[in-house]
């Protein structure tokens, strides 16, 4: 490349080693100048992509505190922007650049030392267009991380989210070292909604239209699209993130209320994998015991599950170098190390930076020492509503998963104790699909309102059983969420038939991923043990959770981190006495004003799916919850669960 490119200066943009001024002709020559003469900043003019170019364009108004136009001229369109602004969330050419190729999924989306196609002569009206296009900047000036597509099919204004899988400004090997200690964490005041204890009350994040205008965009993202579900027999939104492990969904009355919701738990499936958050790698736990949380208190894996053929975990013991992650201790703030592959479920010691590279990856080099699922991942408005979000979520899996491995009779709420109109309609639509509908009290050592929901088929033997479980502050929103899942169930097209999934009652190991958990309870086989959860004691809904969400909000003060504080009290009285809160938050999270959050609870029971990956080996309340059930001595693993 050129090393004798001149410094930009207002007036005067800097050309590429693929452009040198006068490009073509006077036109071009013309419609660069007054571009930057129309510019308050640095201009960079390049034909194409150039990955070097732009660093050294951008790390130059960086350290010149100057904004920065990037402008590229391809066969058929100019692309002006986006604006880099210092100190702003603004995204760069190199973010516009692997956000364009994602969307695409173009097999260049890792490399961008590579441009995606090889320079062409340009459509003679591009001149003309991109010197049109300065009216349009007179009017409506380009706002920081914003860019103008300009072509002869017209021109489109995109907003470029900041990727962190961007080689121009993204993290460096520096930031994403994990050996330095983090400072202790201490959680900030947040007032509460006044109508919900668990929401901060100056939270935008559901607001009609928010993150729809600043993320979803057809060309580059973030958002690709939100789609409407037309099958759903209520409302319900996907929202396509590329990056993320899979949709979005949200469901609700009105597709208007679905739309954020999609994009938040899209959101929190991004947050999976630690893409711009350090790692410390290949410590063993005895070298960093002291300031890190024990393996072996997180459940182990049997030695029959570990050497089963579909077994996906790699053994493990205390002497075993692994990744780890920073936590905090919720109790005091110190910052502690968490295995990696537990407090990011999607992580891969294959990839551990940008799971998109290029190449294949053997079975030798895939590694997991935990295989989690995303059971205890939340969003909120800030890390104290991420976290409160977290630990209801894990109080309701520990309370259905202990339940359901009790195999005992559990309190039930009759229908008339449900005052909700949405409640009452899913379990009128879930009757007239030929299933009965138990709500049981599934609440055990954690005092928090947990609900399951079973719904029998009374016509068919099969589909058998149907399961969801539902938590939160409010045990009518808790009750609603599970029906809504259960409703969606019962209503779609079962699409494996018995025959197909039969072989799973003689061999439970058989039961591999979280689609075979509801297979597998959809069996007549199986349904006494689902109804063996049938038959307890008639409570009202105010009799199985008291004072519920008025309980939350009295000893929360008002304050949303009052309720993390309070909620960590009630796990304490259950012995769950440490837990440890993992920022998931990457800067894409944080630039959409939304945090991730998932705390990590030693002790508690891990929402597993596959029968070789039930992780329930070495927990002394899961041992003490079975004695005196049937389920006592029984082997581990235990019957697979029905959670959907």
């Amino acid at each position: 490349m050129r090393t004798d490119l001149p410094a930009s200066r207002a007036g005067a943009p800097a050309y590429g080693p693929g452009l040198s001024p006068p490009y073509d002709d006077e036109a071009w020559h013309t419609a660069f100048a007054a571009l930057a003469e129309a510019t308050d900043g640095a201009v960079a003019v390049n034909r194409g992509w150039d990955l070097a170019f732009e660093r050294e364009r951008l790390d130059e108004a960086a350290a010149r505190r100057r904004t920065h136009l990037s402008v590229r001229v391809h066969g058929d369109e100019v692309l002006v922007g986006p604006l880099w602004v210092s100190g702003t969330d603004a995204g760069c050419a190199g973010c516009a650049e692997v956000r364009d190729r994602t969307i695409l999924e173009h097999p260049l989306v890792g490399d961008l030392t590579h441009a995606t196609a090889a320079p062409s002569p340009s459509a003679p009206l591009l001149p003309e267009l991109l010197r049109a296009t300065l009216e349009h900047l007179a009017q409506r000036p380009l706002g920081p991380g914003e860019l103008y597509a300009v072509s002869p099919r017209g021109l489109r204004r995109h907003r470029i989210a900041r990727s962190f899988h961007c080689p121009v400004c993204g993290p460096t090997e520096a930031e994403l070292d994990g050996t330095a200690v983090p400072l202790p964490l201490a959680l900030r005041a947040r007032p509460a909604s006044s109508g919900d204890p668990t929401r901060s009350a100056h939270s935008r994040l559901v607001e009609r239209g928010l993150l729809r205008d600043r993320l979803v965009d057809d060309r580059y993202g973030p958002v690709r699209a939100i789609l409407r579900e037309s099958h759903t027999p209520f409302a319900m939104s996907m929202a396509v993130v590329p990056d993320a492990p899979a949709m979005g969904h949200g469901r609700a009355q009105t597709f208007a209320e679905t739309e954020p919701v999609a994009v938040l738990e899209a959101y929190e499936r991004l947050g999976g994998f630690p893409y711009d958050i350090p790692v410390l790698t290949g410590r063993a736990y005895t070298e960093i015991a002291d300031h890190a949380v024990d393996p072996a208190t997180l459940g182990r894996y049997t030695a029959e599950q570990l050497a089963h053929p579909t077994s996906r975990v790699t053994p493990s013991d205390e002497h075993t170098p692994m990744d780890w992650v920073w936590g905090h201790d919720l109790a005091d703030g110190r910052a502690l190390l968490v295995p990696a592959d537990h407090a990011f479920y999607q992580y891969e010691y294959a990839f551990r930076r940008d799971r998109r590279a290029a190449r294949e990856v053997g079975p030798t080099e895939r590694k997991h020492y935990f295989y989690e699922s995303s059971s205890g991942c939340a969003v909120g408005a800030g890390l104290e509503e991420a976290a409160l979000h977290s630990l209801f979520e894990l109080a309701e899996r520990d309370a259905f998963l202990t339940s359901w491995y009790r195999a005992a009779p559990l309190p039930y709420i009759p229908e008339s104790s449900i005052t909700d109109p949405t409640s009452r309609g899913m379990i009128e639509l879930i009757r007239a699909r030929g299933f009965d509908v138990h709500l049981l009290v599934a609440t055990q050592d954690i005092a928090l309102p947990v609900v399951w929901v079973l719904a029998v088929n009374r016509l068919n033997p099969f589909p058998a059983t149907f399961s969801s479980a539902g938590s939160g502050a409010d045990p009518q929103s808790a009750i609603r969420g599970a029906l809504r899942e259960v409703a969606q169930l019962v209503t779609n097209p079962v699409d494996w038939t018995r025959e197909q999934v039969e072989a799973m009652v003689e061999d439970p190991w058989l039961v591999q991923e979280l689609e075979d958990h509801v297979r597998f309870s959809s069996l007549p086989e199986t349904a006494a043990r689902a109804t063996a959860a049938l038959g307890g004691t008639r409570v009202t809904l105010d009799e199985a959770f008291p004072d519920w969400p008025r309980r939350l909000a009295e000893a929360s003060g008002g304050d949303v981190r009052g309720a993390v504080e309070f909620v960590r009290s009630l796990f304490a009285d259950a012995g769950l006495d440490r837990i440890v809160l993992v920022d998931q938050t990457s800067r894409e999270h944080a630039d959409a004003g939304i945090s991730v959050a998932r705390a990590v609870v030693p002790g508690i029971l891990p929402m597993c799916f596959g029968h070789a990956q039930q992780r329930l080996a070495g927990l002394p309340r899961l041992e003490a919850a079975l004695r005196g059930t049937g389920q006592e001595h029984r082997a581990i693993p235990y019957d697979p669960h029905p959670f959907p």
